[in-house]
């Protein structure tokens, strides 16, 4: 009887140590396996392509400076007009048909003016090693000036999408935040900006600077250049083709369709879901009293012909709270206003969203509201807020952007 039960003993031991070692390799195995599949996709390039960015338009004048030797080409003929060894902080303006500078301070050795070049074309500007200083940023890309009319001009960079991408990611993410949570951003990121590339084509630029928060593109961090390049030639595709990949700062709660905000059509990507991971964000909750002459002052310089405003009201309203048209009341009448434009005219730094309740309070109206931005895509504070619960960056893009594959197309 006591052989018999230690060999039972000795068989059960044996049960429950394989049960352990099969729990613990398995355990294991999903750990190690918990990445992301990234497919092979060279539809659309076979190498990093370059965009054109436009850094300001249609300007009388700018703050130049070029800290070492560069050229100036002419981009129609190719030929080169200038090379100089650098060029001392300046003010560049056009007049003419000659692009000319002029020092920047009173201070400055020189009074006089000088032509910087003779051309009615656009001019590109490529140094090897230094930067190109335009206004307060620092550029790495050729510059290029275009001519406009009435001795206006506009000023874009030309860079490689790589090289455009740590600028960009610096401007709209703090640096300390989890890598997951930056990585995210970068893919989205690649996404936007490659699709903008692909719709505009031939255009005088693909992407404007206030499109994305661009800080320039000759200093950034290393550990910013070292995740962007984690996911070098990587993007989301829904039914495997491109989409916008928006984002913005704060959700409030909920992502919006992408048909609220901007009329387009709606994809599974861009239809809106609940986040739930963003409330660290100071825009969460927001609230402001706007005096309703004010509004009124700020609609008459936008060229709405509008009377005493009586009240305002959010109409349509989509999945994420957000409003598609403004009704306001006025004593001549009733007047709609698309949702997104009377938030710029009344100031998007006063008006963080178009998710918002109003209440008439008299002379002002009350705003209340969640979220920063349009609401649409991936919801950056989110992103942070997923990234500290271990969720990786292939999780979080799945989550704001449903029924999504991740592609490397170079």
């Amino acid at each position: 009887m006591f052989i018999i039960t230690s060999k039972i003993k000795y068989i059960l031991f044996g049960l429950v140590f394989v049960f352990l070692l099969i729990a613990l390799l398995v355990s294991c195995l999903s750990t190690s396996m918990k990445t992301e599949t990234v497919f092979k996709y060279d539809k659309y390039l076979k190498n990093p392509p370059d965009i054109r960015v436009l850094l300001q338009k249609d300007v009388v004048e700018t703050e130049i400076e070029i800290s070492h030797p560069f050229i100036i080409s002419d981009l129609d003929s190719n030929k080169t007009l200038v090379s100089r060894t650098n060029l001392p902080k300046s003010v560049i303006y056009l007049e003419s048909g000659e692009f000319r500078t002029r020092p920047l301070t009173s201070q400055s050795t020189s009074e006089a003016s000088a032509t910087f070049v003779k051309t009615n074309s656009n001019v590109g500007i490529v140094t090897d090693n230094g930067f190109v200083r335009i206004d307060k940023s620092e550029y790495r890309g050729k510059l290029i000036l275009v001519p406009q009319n009435k001795d206006r001009f506009s000023v874009l960079e030309e860079i490689g999408i790589e090289e455009y991408l740590p600028g960009v990611i610096e401007g709209e993410v703090p640096a300390m935040w989890l890598d997951d949570a930056i990585q995210a951003q970068v893919i989205a990121a690649r996404t936007y900006a490659i699709y903008q590339r692909k719709s505009k084509g031939h255009a005088l630029y693909h992407i404007d600077k206030l499109d994305l928060a661009y800080n320039g593109s000759y200093k950034y961090q290393p550990k910013t250049k070292e995740i962007v390049d984690k996911s070098r030639g990587t993007v989301m595709v829904y039914n495997w083709e491109l989409f916008p990949g928006y984002f913005h700062s704060t959700c409030g709660g909920h992502t919006e369709d992408i048909h609220t905000v901007f009329n387009l059509r709606s994809i599974p990507p861009l239809s809106g879901v609940d986040c739930g991971y963003c409330n660290k964000s100071k825009y969460y909750n927001w609230k402001i009293n706007l005096k309703k002459d004010e509004i009124e002052r700020k609609l008459g310089n936008a060229r709405f012909n509008l009377k005493k405003i009586n009240n305002i009201v959010a109409e349509e309203i989509g999945p994420g709270g957000h409003c598609s048209t403004i009704k306001i009341e006025h004593s001549g009448g009733t007047k709609r206003v698309n949702a997104n434009e009377f938030r710029l005219i009344v100031g998007p730094n006063h008006l963080r969203s178009t998710a918002f309740k109003v209440e008439n309070n008299g002379s002002s109206l009350i705003f209340d509201g969640n979220g920063w931005g349009h609401g649409v895509g991936l919801c950056q504070y989110g992103t942070q807020g997923m990234a500290n619960s271990g969720f990786k960056w292939f999780d979080i893009l799945k989550h704001y952007y449903p029924e999504i594959d991740l592609v490397k197309i170079y």
